[in-house]
């Protein structure tokens, strides 16, 4: 004869307590897995836009928007990611 072991219901609904720590911690490792590729994405976007930038001024001109862009993804990478 085997024996269950159960354990009677909670009154307060904490009984799905347990899943939801779960999902949580699930939805705050995906958060963290977005934060952390659209960082490598910047990364990526930024070697593409200097290539683009030493084109330019080898040619003796400058490209405003991508200096401009070039700044504005070299600030957000200056800044800690923030983790959930």
């Amino acid at each position: 004869m085997i024996t269950a072991y159960r354990s009677r219901p909670a009154d307060d609904g904490s009984e799905m307590l347990p899943f939801a720590k779960i999902f949580e911690i699930a939805s705050q490792e995906a958060q963290q897995a977005e934060v952390l590729l659209l960082r490598k994405l910047l990364v990526r976007a930024y070697g593409v836009l200097q290539d683009v930038a030493t084109e330019a001024r080898a040619d003796g001109e400058t490209d405003a928007t991508t200096e401009t862009l070039m700044r504005d993804i070299s600030a957000a990478l200056d800044k800690p990611p923030t983790l959930i």
